[in-house]
């Protein structure tokens, strides 16, 4: 019988559920990997059965630059709820026919609640994976809000607000796919105040190292570590960059992935000036926004397209980058100090967080970043007690396996 693992989002949501689905396949278990097609051949060439699910939030980053790249959380949310509403329509039907021979529903994200329904349709177990702490606590802020000072009984109540309003908005989304599936429609309260309604157990691919546990989670609530898909084993890096990084000394990194403000050049100029500023060598990584087309006239400065974060992270000094879930891990995992520049959603939770915890500089704010306000955080970053701070911690969380401590838990659970 197979586990079938639903997911959709950017690399950053899908990599670590590939990694997850390796660690359940050492183990023999049978997995199916249902997500976008962009990802295909990935979750093919780790091993993993692959099934279709219409999704395409790449596109949808591409596409609305100056809602989902410029910190604006309510034209975010407009953006990311309409086309959404728009692939979900065909989910029910595709993750049934995903379903066959299914034991265990595993889902992550805006599709969670189609494996959760599912499972409860055939009386099967439902785990959610979790990439960012969305439960309740009166330490931590909400993760889809900018942090606030708040803490205590004040944090609770946001947690609450920011999850009801949440849920009421994307209501009708979810009692669509209910309805297609034959399913009751969810009530006002929604399934998330009620931990019987989608099975209970959740899976935080996070490290307690960089978020401990909260005494308001609970036995339901583990946290294994990090979901960590390495390079492949014959991953060579481009000779110009491996002449680059051995030509002088560690350069600092900089990049913002699936990120785009539409201002690629005004970003790219403010790095170009910040960087020599501080009198340090870059390494930047082009991303959606192109960054590189600005930059090919410095010599100290190498622009590179997709290289693995696991492996460019441990050959530089820090990192400055979006905050992303993954890149954020990937750089925690490195050991380097990070120098957050959010643009939306949960990135602000991580810079938040990292900065918290004593392995990244406050955050920078990209709609006014400036040459130096940025050479000043690359010097910080590059102070001796945010290096020793931040080895300290690459050290502690390289040593964890989270997607292995994973499946140990779903058979502790007997799930599996």
């Amino acid at each position: 019988m197979t586990t079938l693992i639903m997911t959709v989002g950017t690399e950053g949501d899908v990599r670590p559920h590939i990694a997850l689905g390796r660690a359940m396949m050492r183990r023999g278990l049978p997995v199916r990997l249902a997500a976008d097609t962009g990802f295909e051949g990935q979750i093919r060439a780790a091993g993993l059965d692959y099934a279709p699910v219409t999704a395409d939030f790449a596109g949808m980053l591409r596409r609305n630059p100056a809602a989902l790249g410029r910190g604006k959380s309510a034209a975010a949310a407009k953006v990311v709820i309409r086309e959404t509403r728009e692939m979900a329509r065909h989910w029910p039907r595709e993750a049934l026919a995903a379903a066959d021979g299914v034991r265990l529903f595993i889902g992550s994200g805006n599709i969670s609640l189609v494996a959760a329904s599912l499972a409860e349709m055939r009386g099967l177990p439902f785990v959610q994976t979790q990439l960012q702490p969305l439960e309740t606590s009166r330490a931590l802020p909400p993760v889809w809000l900018p942090p606030t000072r708040l803490r205590g009984g004040m944090n609770v109540a946001l947690h609450r607000l920011l999850r009801q309003t949440s849920w009421l908005l994307t209501r009708s989304i979810a009692n669509e796919m209910r309805d297609a599936l034959g399913l009751p429609r969810y009530g006002l309260k929604g399934p998330w105040h009620d931990p019987k309604a989608t099975g209970g157990k959740v899976l935080l691919g996070v490290s307690p190292h960089v978020v401990p546990r909260q005494p308001e989670w609970g036995d339901r609530f583990a946290l294994p570590g990090y979901f960590v898909l390495p390079p492949a084993d014959d991953f060579t890096p481009p000779p110009a960059l491996a002449a680059f990084l051995a030509a002088g000394p560690l350069p600092i990194y900089l990049g913002f992935g699936s990120m785009n403000t539409g201002e690629a050049g005004r970003l790219a100029a403010t790095i170009k000036a910040a960087a020599r500023l501080a009198g340090v060598r870059a390494v930047v990584g082009s991303g959606w926004a192109g960054l590189g087309s600005y930059l090919q006239d410095d010599p100290q400065i190498h622009v590179v397209g997709n290289i693995p974060h696991e492996w460019l992270f441990a050959r530089v000094a820090a990192a400055v980058h979006h905050c992303g879930a993954g890149t954020a891990a990937a750089a925690v995992r490195a050991g380097v100090p990070t120098i957050p520049v959010p643009f939306v959603g949960d990135q602000f939770f991580w810079a938040w967080q990292l900065c918290q915890i004593g392995v990244a500089t406050p955050a920078l704010r990209v709609a006014d970043l400036s040459p130096d306000a940025l050479a000043q955080a690359m010097g910080a970053a590059l102070s001796p007690p945010l290096q020793q701070a931040a080895a300290a911690l690459g050290q502690k969380v390289r040593a964890e396996d989270g997607a292995d401590a994973a499946v140990t838990q779903l058979q502790a659970w007997g799930f599996v």
